[in-house]
């Protein structure tokens, strides 16, 4: 086995513990309401200004 597979290997072994079922019932909905908080504050306050039509 390769350096690299190894400490892939242990990267990637230890990321389900990372997350738990718990900690992605707190992050999904967080990061959902500020995707979308993000994107009205992009569509209404820095939208850009259309000429217009002649």
């Amino acid at each position: 086995m390769s350096f690299t597979t190894y400490y892939m290997h242990l990267i990637f072994s230890s990321v389900p513990s990372l997350f738990s079922s718990e900690l992605i019932l707190y992050i999904l909905p967080v990061l959902t309401v500020s995707i979308l908080l993000f994107s009205f504050k992009i569509m209404f306050y820095k939208a850009p200004k259309l000429r217009r039509a002649k």
